[in-house]
């Protein structure tokens, strides 16, 4: 994936905007739609404050980082992470709660047959 897909992947993740990220990188929103609609590498400066801004290694976000083993993790980082799909979770997990029985198990069900 490019630069500006992994960017549009992290906000969807983190559940910002473009204009969001616009604001919090200190740039217009222009430059994003621009770079999405060429696919092209952004200035270093302004891939450096996305990264700092999304709180992404800029490696991930130009897609050159290797793929991480679990156990070389720092424990904090693993914290970062559950923290993170915790927040993005929860809305469902609650919503499911929320469901009768039946309907829990239909779920249940769906879910085991994507694995």
């Amino acid at each position: 994936m490019g630069f500006w897909q992994n960017v549009e992947d992290e906000c969807e993740y983190l559940g910002i905007t473009r204009k969001e990220l616009a604001e919090k990188a200190g740039f217009s929103v222009h430059t994003i739609s621009n770079g999405i609609k060429r696919d092209g590498m952004p200035a270093a400066d302004l891939a450096l404050r996305i990264s700092r801004v999304l709180n992404v290694p800029l490696e991930k976000l130009l897609g050159v980082d290797k793929p991480n083993d679990i156990s070389t993790i720092s424990e904090s980082e693993k914290q970062k992470q559950d923290k993170k799909l915790f927040t993005k979770y929860l809305p469902i997990v609650q919503k499911l709660n929320k469901l009768e029985e039946e309907s829990k198990k239909a779920v249940f069900t769906i879910i085991e047959q994507l694995k």
